[in-house]
């Protein structure tokens, strides 16, 4: 199978995969908030407001969507080295996180809404529960 090796400062900290069907994604975010949120970011140990996160959707399960994640630290500070790595492996690490997803159906569509584990955003799904690109 197709997965990503995350790697923090030389340490592996996943390896995010799925074995049938879904979606893999990386954020790495700043929110920085008020003037000066730049430089004061940087004169913590920790980056106030840094994240990154390693997740997606599952849709192999015949119950449905699944939410998946891997990696969610917030402990990220000036000089960290990030590194993502594809592979081709048997199998991937389980996620530390996985639960149904919230999904909406859209009128005669037949079209779902899936809330995404990623950014609280609505995704819009096909029927088959493919997202749509």
């Amino acid at each position: 199978m197709l997965a990503f090796e995350i790697w923090k400062n030389g340490k592996k900290l996943a390896v995010a995969g799925l074995e049938h069907s879904g979606a893999v994604s990386f954020m790495l975010t700043w929110v920085g908030k008020g003037a000066g949120a730049s430089s004061r970011a940087i004169e913590g140990a920790e980056i106030d407001g840094l994240d990154l996160r390693v997740g997606g959707i599952d849709s192999s399960e015949s119950s449905g969507d699944q939410s998946v994640e891997w990696i969610e630290d917030t402990a990220l500070r000036i000089g960290d080295d990030i590194q993502i790595r594809l592979v081709a492996t048997d199998s991937a690490d389980a996620p530390f996180r996985r639960e149904p997803t919230k999904s909406l159906l859209a009128g005669e569509t037949g079209h779902r809404f899936a809330l995404c584990a990623e950014c609280g955003g609505m995704r819009l799904h096909e029927p088959g529960g493919l997202p749509i690109e």
